[in-house]
Formats: C-alpha cells, sequence, structure tokens
C-alpha cells in the first residue's frame, strides 16, 4: 500500500471515530454538533476520495466507500437538499461498520 494511500485512510478512519465520540443522544438537536459531524462525514469522504485516485483496486475493501464519497459531494455542494434521516442513518448505522473495514484494509485491530 503506497503511503500516501494509508494515510488518507487513516485520516477517514480518525473523523469516521471522531462522529462516534460527537453522536450522543440528541446529538442532532444540537447545531453545532450536527454541523461537526456534517464537517467530519465530509473528511471522511475527501479521504475515501482521495485513495480512489491513489490506490483505486484498494476501495474494493471498503464496500460503502462510494455512498460516503457521494455523502461528502451532498454535504460540499447540496446543503439545501441534506436529509437529515440519510445522515443520521450514516453516522449510527454505515459508519461503524465503514470504520471496521477500513481498519480490515490497513491491518489494524480494534
Amino acid at each position: 500500500m503506497r503511503l500516501e494511500t494509508r494515510r488518507y485512510l487513516e485520516d477517514a478512519l480518525a473523523a469516521a471515530t471522531e462522529v462516534s465520540q460527537i453522536a450522543a443522544p440528541g446529538w442532532q438537536e444540537n447545531r453545532v454538533s450536527a454541523l461537526a459531524i456534517e464537517r467530519l462525514l465530509m473528511n471522511v469522504g475527501e479521504a475515501l476520495s482521495r485513495v480512489r485516485f491513489s490506490d483505486p483496486d484498494l476501495l474494493n475493501g471498503v464496500p460503502d466507500a462510494f455512498k460516503v464519497i457521494g455523502m461528502r459531494n451532498v454535504l460540499a455542494h447540496g446543503y439545501d437538499s441534506l436529509d437529515p434521516d440519510r445522515i443520521r442513518d450514516a453516522v449510527e448505522k454505515n459508519l461503524p461498520k465503514l470504520a471496521r473495514d477500513i481498519r480490515e484494509v490497513v491491518g489494524q485491530t480494534d
């Protein structure tokens, strides 16, 4: 694995982990928490987008990578079409699995 690819994956993992730390019950009603989580989701998507260019085959080990990249694009460019339920589902259901998949790809264990 290329060094830059590893760094991108580690950045994505760090942001995903931070989301899980911030996402306490009621986080969607707290504007600052919601904005922080949205920003971190953008970071996850951007890091995975960079992996797509540095080592595209590696994303096969991260099944939801392209969904996260797509969400990053909506968060960055489609603020008027944000679906709060989609963001909640990503945070509560998809992000933990994504973090496990990234750990597996980079060879980290919990």
